[in-house]
């Protein structure tokens, strides 16, 4: 143990100046990302004197939904206006099975303006959508009289909700994932408890996160969380990586990842699967992580301190081994200091970034 503390102290200084320039290139990225979300087609028409253009997308990400949500970052955007002058409309706009109806009314002049909608999502949608399915974004356009001047139904692609569209730009919705209250992994945070007294002295008494606790403790509930994955769950891990080559790339690719609950009950992941699992649950704690793509797999990383300066490692696909969640620690610890030194990290996500620039767990 004292050797892993003397590891991760000496890590702290070059993962400081690190971190900034991630946190901030994430930041432009995201903000980015969100100004050319709203729609790649313009669909316009509108009975006179009305004129109406609607900026619609041709597909949606639903695993981003709640975030759109939570930032109010607008899915379709509506412009109108009237050669009549002031005019009141009423704008309406759905998505056909997937969102409820929302509503805006608006004045209407000369000028053309504009109004951005983000419908609130119909309950349970989410959890059923594992699946991608054609859709429509609804669009019409009244006086409040209800005479109508536009109406339209534009074809849109809602991908499942398992389905991450990796990208520089999208680098931080993998956060989406990390699903900290859904009662599954609070059950499994439950039962690590169990295997907090099997850390070295002086084990920690609850999970407490960074609340009354040293060092070490913080990497004794990690440890604890490790074990009982592997040893009540029986959890399997295949290696698998992440098809993203950093935030300087401009390739793009999507990716199949199931939630943690799925994959608690199915029994087995693939490394970025488990490795979102245990994000979740430390998260659930109050602890801090961060997701490091190596060329080859991803590593949970946690931070020792709330202030983010320093971290401890964690390799999923190790669950397979017959190996305690300290060695395991020990052992990630060595990869990713191993990987630093020849230049292979391809990217650290962290999630309190991704929690700050409104991504929300999806769940």
């Amino acid at each position: 143990m004292a050797r892993k503390i003397i590891v991760l102290l000496l890590a702290v200084s070059g993962l400081a100046g690190l971190g900034l320039g991630y946190v901030w290139g994430g930041l432009q990225s995201y903000a980015h990302y969100q100004q050319a979300s709203l729609a790649d087609r313009q669909h316009c028409g509108g009975q006179l004197p009305v004129r109406i253009c609607v900026n619609a997308p041709q597909e949606v990400f639903s695993a981003f939904y709640p975030s759109y949500l939570h930032t109010g970052s607008p899915v379709v955007e509506v412009l109108f206006s009237s050669l009549a002058g002031p005019q009141p409309l009423r704008i309406s706009v759905a998505i056909a099975g997937f969102s409820q109806t929302e509503t805006r009314t608006v004045s209407a002049v000369e000028r053309m303006q504009s109004a951005g909608f983000v419908p609130p999502l119909l309950d349970g949608v989410l959890q059923r959508l594992t699946s991608d399915r054609q859709a429509q974004v609804q669009v019409t356009v009244a006086d409040v009289r209800g005479t109508r001047y536009y109406s339209n139904a534009i074809p849109l692609q809602l991908h499942s909700r398992r389905l991450m569209a990796w990208s520089a730009a999208n680098r931080l919705r993998i956060a989406a994932w990390i699903t900290p209250t859904a009662s599954a992994v609070e059950e499994l945070v439950t039962r690590a408890m169990a295997y907090l007294p099997q850390q070295p002295p002086p084990a920690p008494l609850a999970m407490t996160g960074y609340s009354g606790t040293i060092l070490r403790q913080v990497l004794d509930q990690v440890d604890a969380i490790f074990d009982a994955l592997r040893l009540d769950y029986g959890l399997r891990c295949q290696r698998q990586g992440v098809p993203y080559a950093g935030p300087e790339s401009t390739a793009s690719a999507t990716q199949a990842i199931r939630l943690p609950s799925e994959i608690l009950q199915q029994g087995s992941g693939s490394d970025i699967e488990v490795t979102l699992l245990l994000a979740s649950a430390v998260e659930s704690i109050g602890l801090h992580a961060v997701i490091v793509v190596l060329p080859d797999r991803t590593l949970l990383g946690v931070a020792l301190s709330p202030d983010e300066q320093g971290f401890g490692y964690w390799d999923a696909s190790q669950l397979s081994a017959a190996m305690t969640g300290d060695a395991v620690n020990i052992a990630s610890d060595a990869l990713y200091a191993k990987e630093e030194k020849q230049d292979a990290v391809i990217d650290r996500i962290l999630i309190s970034e991704a929690r700050h620039a409104g991504v929300e767990p999806m769940l």
